[in-house]
């Protein structure tokens, strides 16, 4: 029989935009109808954890104090009232940026739930995971293969995620030209995502070390950003298919120059300044231009079963919950080549 949750828990919270996580013992939730109550074994760090925690994703003032973190795994402990189907007491399972949808809207009842417009996300709307417990919808809680390692995985609910779902959105097929710009954790799954689906791959990043990961993991092309990098893609082969993980507009003259006719360019990086995007680029060359955000239910559940068949050898490193803020600094400053994870046993 398990153990009845605790009273208190430590928490990382947030009080305002740019305001640093302080770790504080709150009260542990308790699931309500349709809920379930998780104990954390880990959670990633996210670049949007960053953006959130700095303020620049603008969040209205009521939002706050919140608790950040999109990435978790950990073993549901507690069940809501009237909650069928929920996951058994034990069950591992996931806690991904998407929190719960309406279910009810036209991209929910087609399989696009990731654009509903009454979303509500983990770590922004709701409490997220950089805490020992958190609540999740039962019906948005999706089982942790036993292929995934609970400690090191929590970034494959949403760097992974992302990744697969942006290249399976672009209809990646053998013998595509891949280009991934920006090699850090995003990047890094997409280029073996991308391979596993038969593409060749080019990468191009500023950063030296995170071209030499992305070659190590199988990029048949690395080229340094700058002025020339979209002409020597285009040299090479030329892009079929193009996701962006780099967060600056800076780079739409670099795939403009690289892809080749009725090619796919995927947004994925947070980029809120306009690009010079031409309607007759578009045109002459049959483009395709589009957004991805994370991933539905079902590319999440698609994607950790070939994760979990399929290693993904990203580095990830672990820290405990206390070092959050620096490991959010350490983000800010580049100095990251993989992946960061709180491991909540540390």
């Amino acid at each position: 029989m398990t153990a009845a949750p605790p009273a208190s828990m430590i928490a990382a919270l947030c009080d305002g935009p740019g305001a640093p996580l302080e770790l504080r013992e709150v009260e542990t939730p308790k699931p309500g109808r349709g809920e379930v109550l998780v104990k954390l074994e880990s959670c990633g760090v996210c670049h949007s954890d960053l953006h959130l925690r700095d303020g620049q994703e603008n969040l209205p003032e009521e939002y706050y104090p919140v608790i950040f973190g999109h990435e978790g795994i950990g073993r549901v402990v507690q069940i809501g009232p009237d909650t069928p189907g929920a996951p058994a007491i034990g069950t591992r399972v996931g806690l991904p940026w998407l929190y719960e949808t309406c279910l009810a809207c036209k991209p929910c009842r087609s399989g696009w739930e990731t654009y509903c417009e009454s979303q509500t996300a983990r770590g922004v709307q709701k409490n997220g995971a950089f805490a020992e417990y958190a609540l999740s919808p039962a019906a948005f809680t999706i089982p942790i293969p036993d292929g995934i390692d609970p400690v090191k995985g929590g970034p494959l609910l949403c760097a992974g995620l992302t990744a697969w779902s942006a290249l399976a959105r672009a209809e990646v097929k053998p013998g595509s030209n891949v280009l991934i710009i920006g090699a850090g954790g995003l990047g890094q799954y997409a280029v073996m995502i991308a391979r596993a689906r038969g593409a060749q791959v080019f990468v191009i990043d500023m950063d030296p070390a995170k071209l030499n990961t992305a070659k190590a993991l199988g990029a048949d092309h690395i080229i340094p950003a700058g002025p020339d990098a979209g002409a020597a893609v285009k040299a090479a082969g030329g892009a079929d298919v193009t996701v962006n993980f780099a967060p600056s507009p800076a780079v739409w003259s670099t795939i403009r120059d690289a892809v080749n006719p009725m090619s796919a360019v995927v947004a994925v990086a947070m980029v809120h300044e306009p690009v010079d995007l031409s309607m007759m680029w578009l045109i002459d060359g049959g483009h395709r231009v589009f957004g991805s955000s994370v991933g539905t239910r079902q590319d999440m559940i698609d994607f950790l079963d070939f994760a979990a068949k399929r290693p993904l050898p990203i580095d990830i490193q672990t820290l405990p919950l206390s070092q959050v803020n620096d490991a959010l600094d350490r983000l800010k400053r580049g100095e990251v080549t993989g992946r960061l994870c709180i491991d909540f046993s540390l």
